[in-house]
């Protein structure tokens, strides 16, 4: 049994577009200005990712569109490295990636819910610290966890009813952000007074190190710039719409992400700004004054909520990949007979993310995620490359390339060696989560010759009932739109 082609382009832009604005875009910015205090050093912070998240995508998009399969950068590391090197990638973005995503939103979520109702009622019962990061059990977390149990259910129910939801949750995300900005502009209480005291861009290596600093929270903030490729599968039409959902998603976030930030960092004096993790819902008081407040932060929420729901649709088909190839529990590779949704693999993603909900500190959540995530986009973003002296021909084309790869590349490497300086408890568990990787490979590897599973003993009607689709281990994944020169 396969996943459908059911996604088409609008259903494709509204599944990057959700991923990419989630709580980022409304929290970060206070971070940004705690690392560099300085707005336009914070508004270039921006700028860069923007453009970074751009040149990432495309290098992305070019392998999807040579291996249009579910599973995204785990199927191409597979076929440009080795499957440790894949099975690295999808156990980070397992452990880490889109686990702590779903996790992070969620408690986002929860903590801008409360704040509509009571913020006292946000209170813990638990608390304990371990290797530098503070565990916690409250209110929020449970109220998380709940949120992150009806995402799942709803994506139980297969890609088509999710990819509904998604839409009509990114439809009024985007609604909300272009009447943010509009009225922003046009009757909002912002001044670039508070820009022109500062220097525009650094003048010494101190300075470069702090707008480096600063886009750590930036880059956690145009996370989901990857989300197309994992569900490549399902995607009509691959060779053109992944390519157009990228350009137009990432094109128009980073837009939005700019102006937005202007707003922000115009709206009052750095002072009032800085560390503030909500400065969404602040720097909307000072804009249009406190009047509007529960209107914002209602709109938060529901963005919050969108993001959960294309984190959980986008993660749960990389365990399906992994399984698919015998380096996951055989059971994540089946697929629900009717609804042909990864539904053990969902169900699996759901119990895991709800343990990074106990992590107290949104900010180290943020933190830990940029870094594992930089580390496989870093080895991902050259995938073209190889497989272009591989001689895998197809019709996208890449702006800038193959410069702007060597420049998303060399950019990554310079942001986790200025993570590790500055956030090196949050970066080290980055790290480890990667090295854990290598025995559990391993395990797997040595349990799949142990316990094969014979193909013919799974009937014909278990196997239309949702059974096992595994690829074996040296296998290639068929090339779809490319074709060996």
């Amino acid at each position: 049994m396969k996943l459908r082609r059911s996604l088409n382009l609008y259903d494709s832009i509204s599944l990057m577009f959700s991923s990419m604005v989630g709580p980022g875009v409304f929290i970060t910015t206070g971070y940004i200005l705690t690392q560099t205090a300085n707005p336009n050093w914070a508004l270039l912070c921006w700028i860069l990712g923007g453009f970074l998240a751009i040149a990432g995508a495309m290098s992305y998009a070019k392998s999807a569109s040579i291996f249009p399969y579910a599973g995204g950068d785990y199927v191409y590391l597979k076929e440009a490295y080795s499957p440790i090197v894949a099975f690295s990638s999808g156990w980070l973005s397992l452990s880490v990636n889109f686990s702590a995503s779903i996790s992070l939103s969620a408690i986002a979520f929860s903590k801008s819910f409360l704040t509509l109702f009571n913020p006292s009622w946000d209170i813990y019962f638990l608390e304990s610290k371990f290797l530098g990061i503070t565990f916690s059990l409250g209110v929020a977390q449970i109220l998380g966890i709940s949120t992150i149990l009806f995402f799942t259910i709803v994506n139980f129910f297969g890609i088509g009813f999710a990819s509904r939801i998604q839409n009509f949750f990114t439809t009024f995300k985007i609604l909300g952000l272009v009447a943010f900005v509009t009225l922003g502009f046009v009757i909002g209480n912002y001044n670039i007074q508070n820009f022109e005291s500062f220097s525009l861009i650094p003048s010494d290596l101190q300075g470069w190190n702090l707008l480096l600093a600063g886009a750590i929270p930036v880059t956690f903030s145009y996370l989901g710039w990857n989300m197309i490729t994992y569900v490549a599968e399902e995607v009509k039409d691959p060779e053109k719409n992944i390519y157009k959902s990228v350009i137009v998603s990432c094109t128009l976030v980073t837009f939005l992400y700019v102006l937005i930030n202007f707003l922000y960092l115009s709206s009052a004096p750095i002072q009032f700004l800085a560390g503030d993790e909500k400065i969404g819902v602040t720097a909307s008081g000072f804009l249009f004054g406190n009047g509007v407040n529960i209107l914002i932060t209602a709109f938060i929420c529901w963005v919050f909520l969108g993001g959960i729901s294309a984190y959980i649709i986008g993660g749960s088909r990389i365990y399906f990949a992994m399984a698919r190839d015998g380096f996951f529990f055989p059971s994540m590779a089946k697929l629900h007979s009717k609804y042909h949704s990864p539904y053990k693999s969902l169900i699996f993603q759901f119990l895991y993310a709800c343990l990074f909900c106990f992590v107290k500190e949104i900010e180290s959540l943020l933190y830990l995620i940029t870094c594992s995530t930089l580390l496989l986009a870093t080895i991902t973003a050259y995938t073209p490359i190889i497989f272009e002296k591989r001689h895998l021909k197809n019709e996208f084309k890449i702006p800038g390339y193959p410069y702007s790869t060597y420049l998303y590349i060399l950019s990554n490497i310079l942001i986790i060696a200025t993570l590790l300086y500055n956030k090196s408890a949050e970066a080290l568990w980055g790290f480890g989560f990667t090295l854990f990787s290598v025995p559990l490979y391993y395990y797997f590897k040595l349990s799949k010759k142990s316990h094969p599973i014979p193909m013919d003993t799974i009937s014909e009607p278990e196997l239309e009932a949702g059974g096992l689709s595994l690829l074996p281990e040296n296998e290639p994944v068929p090339v779809g739109s490319g074709d060996p020169a």
